[in-house]
């Protein structure tokens, strides 16, 4: 968003103390690294396990809340101007994707928002995966601090991270009582609301509960209706609970839920293009025929003159349960989670103000179902390993609707049609249209994984692991 913007914030914590995680990294400041420098440390969990970034051998670049918050990143999309190599994409939630180096299954549009093809760049949140990269096109709630891991990622990540992945963590709960609240106003009426508060219920409880929601007019002025597309709406809600077992057993708990909700997506037209079909046959000599003319060729006047419903409504939440228990010097760590996708958009896809195609209609839904079992070595012997099981499900239902109107038969087909010119009547495709169910798709995934980690000197660090992955394929029906 171009523009201003001005934000008011607020911070309150009783107790004087602050998140376990960031009572770590205030207690390592001072610390020395290799090259003899003071510097603060920054813990990463790159590799399943508490680490400096310092000794991680893997090209990895931290954003921590504070530089979240300094550079004011509310999304995906403003990770990949802080972040080296990542590149975010999405004309709209559902058709998002990433790329790191450039390279990931979603590269061109038509990948974007085929439900069938699996991401290259791996995302998860407190350590779930995230199948659909649709579920990045929301604002943070909270967030501690997100890690870009660039490279295959495939043993600790799973098979979907061939390019990378994005490992976002959000905060703690806390057993000192602490709030926060910020509010942001900017340009076309932009608002921000966000809030969070946590503290203690028992000796061995503690919650942590975040909102946010955001509001933004239209940025494009439909001459027709003298609507403005494109507003923004969002809201999004997390809640958690820490439960400390004794020892260093642990359980946290989360849920949350976000929704998208606008009258979104279209684009302004910039320029006419030429084709290879015949000039009687291209826009220009079509738009003649009928008297039709685009608002503006100039982008920054805003216009457009669309005439079917615009409208983009997705959600997507889940709920988590991850549990962590000392067994002897080793940590045992398990990772249920549930979650889902909803998408439910209506476009204008001959982006004109013709009747060519009246409906362009997409509900989807997915679900998916994860399991994740992890055993790892204390940090400090000469050899750490990390060994694990994962278990994937997820469901896919979608179905596409298309409508065309009275004018399609002469824009999809023309006046005549055939070698000898036979007439298309013009309301040969007026009320035609296509309904397509994909009723399931049902991959699973069970992969196994060990990573063991040598360290011959202070300085030096070799990895070894491997993988086994078995994938089920659930079967696809399209009517």
């Amino acid at each position: 968003m171009r523009g201003w913007t001005c934000a008011a914030v607020i911070d309150l914590a009783v107790g004087g103390a602050c998140p376990l995680q960031a009572r770590a990294l205030s207690e390592a400041d001072g610390a020395t690294g290799f090259d003899g420098v003071e510097d603060a440390l920054i813990i990463v969990t790159a590799r399943h396990r508490e680490e400096d970034l310092q000794r991680v051998p893997v090209a990895i670049s931290v954003l921590t809340r504070e530089q979240l918050e300094s550079g004011y990143t509310v999304n995906t999309q403003g990770i990949a101007s802080q972040a080296p190599s990542l590149t975010y994409s999405s004309a709209n939630p559902r058709n998002t994707a990433f790329t790191i180096r450039g390279l990931g299954s979603s590269v061109v549009a038509v990948s974007q928002a085929n439900d069938g093809l699996e991401p290259g760049v791996g995302f998860y949140v407190d350590q779930v995966y995230h199948a659909r990269a649709a579920t990045a096109a929301f604002d943070f709630t909270d967030v501690e601090r997100i890690e870009v891991l660039r490279g295959p990622q495939g043993t600790l990540f799973g098979k979907n991270t061939t390019a990378g992945a994005i490992n976002i963590i959000t905060r703690l709960p806390t057993f000192d009582r602490e709030a926060s609240f910020e509010l942001s106003y900017g340009q076309r009426d932009f608002l921000q609301a966000k809030g969070s508060a946590s503290g203690p219920l028992s000796g061995n409880i503690a919650y942590r509960l975040s909102a946010l929601s955001t509001r933004r007019a239209g940025v494009l002025r439909n001459v027709v209706t003298g609507q403005d597309h494109n507003r923004i709406g969002n809201q999004a809600v997390r809640g958690q609970l820490l439960l400390e077992l004794g020892g260093s057993s642990k359980l946290r708990l989360s849920a949350d839920f976000a929704n998208f909700e606008s009258e979104c997506c279209t684009q302004v037209p910039l320029r006419v293009g030429t084709s290879l079909r015949p000039a009687a046959r291209q826009f220009p000599a079509l738009a003649a025929g009928v008297g039709y003319a685009l608002p503006s060729f100039n982008p920054y006047d805003r216009l457009t003159d669309i005439d079917a419903p615009l409208r983009v409504n997705t959600s997507e939440g889940g709920v988590s349960a991850i549990f962590d228990w000392q067994a002897a010097d080793h940590t045992l760590t398990s990772v249920s989670a549930w979650r889902f996708w909803n998408w439910d958009a209506a476009n204008d896809r001959d982006y004109t103000g013709l009747a060519i195609q009246l409906v362009q209609h997409i509900p989807s839904r997915q679900d998916q179902v994860s399991q994740e079992l992890r055993l790892t070595s204390p940090a400090e012997r000469p050899v750490t390993s990390v060994a694990g099981l994962y278990y994937f499900r997820q469901t896919i239902t979608g179905r596409p609707i298309s409508i065309y109107g009275p004018r399609a038969a002469y824009w999809l087909i023309g006046p005549t049609t055939g070698a000898s010119n036979t007439p298309v009547p013009p309301s040969l495709l007026d009320g035609y249209q296509s309904d397509g169910r994909t009723p399931r798709t049902m991959p699973s995934t069970t992969p196994n994984f060990r990573s063991c980690v040598p360290k011959p000197t202070p300085r030096e660090t070799r990895t070894g692991a491997c993988r086994a992955v078995q994938i089920s394929l659930g079967r696809r029906v399209t009517v």
